[in-house]
């Protein structure tokens, strides 16, 4: 079984990795890892409308940019470590449309991602990737929002 398992980084999103480890993985899945990088909006130029100073902008892209890098490197070497077959994607774009894109186009079978618990007005004003991925999807999605797992944090070090 081929698996989209999505992930910020975040604590949701280790234990959503921790439990499909733990409830679904077999040695025969592929799994692919994916980070997506929303550059949808870039500051970077000059804008007269954006009224703060640029450099703060790309200071912040630069500081994403380093997260992100280390995530990958954090799932790359989990994948190793536990001899998984898979790969981890760096991906740039509107989060769930990439999620979704990038289930297509390995043909997974199934997409897990964890849910932050945005309250009603700020997942309608924001918008919320598992809604997204939910409802664009072709395949079976997981949205892993369980707050009384217990992590063992002996899978992702």
């Amino acid at each position: 079984m081929k698996v989209i398992m999505a992930t910020d980084g975040s604590k949701i999103a280790r234990d959503a990795l921790e439990w499909y480890m733990q409830t679904l993985h077999k040695d025969e899945n592929q799994l692919y890892i994916v980070h997506v990088t929303d550059n949808r909006y870039s500051f970077e130029t000059k804008d007269p409308v954006i009224p703060a100073d640029q450099h703060l902008f790309v200071l912040g892209r630069q500081e994403e940019d380093k997260k992100a890098k280390a995530v990958v490197k954090e799932m790359e070497s989990f994948l190793l470590h536990n001899k998984i077959h898979g790969e981890v994607n760096r991906l740039f774009g509107d989060v769930g449309e990439e999620i979704v894109k990038r289930a297509a186009c390995v043909n997974a079978s199934l997409i897990i991602t964890g849910s932050r618990g945005l309250g009603v007005i700020r997942r309608t004003v924001l918008g919320s990737v598992s809604d997204y991925v939910v409802q664009h999807a072709n395949i079976p999605v997981i949205v892993f929002k369980d707050k009384s797992f217990k992590s063992t944090s002996s899978i992702i070090d």
